[in-house]
């Protein structure tokens, strides 16, 4: 390994950072093939459909409604191509840099529609309704029906009392924070 004037190490061996880049590539590979073309583009459609029904942000929501949707093959053709790309390129290390940094702007994307849908982010729930204990975001879970979260956190899910921590507890005789789409039996 190289070093600086001082002795020290300045890089570091290349397979860790090998390994995470090949399986970001079989991640985003997957994920164009689970969009495909020839499957009419899978999910994508009706996930769209609801980011355009639990908008993070209305301008967002507006370009899906009014853009995106209308012309619906061009864009699905071109997430699919876009995911593809991205996976082949990290996946074999070619443009690597390039890919890494369209790779994060894809997933900033893909966060920025995502952020309210239901069950797409785990969200803490508590005996109290409050998942956000100690900030000034407000109150989402059970007791707050209006909340984007309200479904990932319904009772018709499964019962409080059916909620565990990690298979430990039941939320209702402990604070620990618990997610019922990953933990609720049926």
């Amino acid at each position: 390994m190289p070093s600086d004037p001082c002795g020290f190490k300045t890089s570091l061996p290349g397979w860790p950072l090998a390994l995470f880049r090949i399986a970001y590539g079989v991640l985003f590979l997957d994920m164009a093939f689970q969009k495909a073309p020839w499957i009419n583009y899978g999910w994508l459609e009706g996930f769209i459909q609801k980011e355009i029904a639990n908008p993070a942000f209305g301008w967002y929501a507006a370009f899906l409604q009014h853009v995106v949707v209308p012309h619906f093959s061009l864009f699905g053709l071109q997430t699919f191509v876009i995911e593809l790309a991205l996976g082949v390129a990290l996946f074999f290390g070619i443009f690597t840099r390039l890919a890494g940094v369209g790779g994060f702007l894809w997933q900033v994307n893909i966060a920025l529609g995502a952020f309210n849908v239901p069950g797409e982010w785990p969200r803490a729930c508590s005996a109290t309704g409050s998942a956000f204990r100690g900030s000034s975001r407000p109150a989402r879970g059970p007791t707050s029906p209006t909340s984007a979260s309200s479904v990932a956190c319904s009772s018709s899910m499964c019962s409080p009392s059916q909620w565990s921590c990690g298979g430990a507890q039941t939320i209702a005789s402990s604070s620990a924070w618990c997610s019922p789409s990953r933990f609720c039996s049926a």
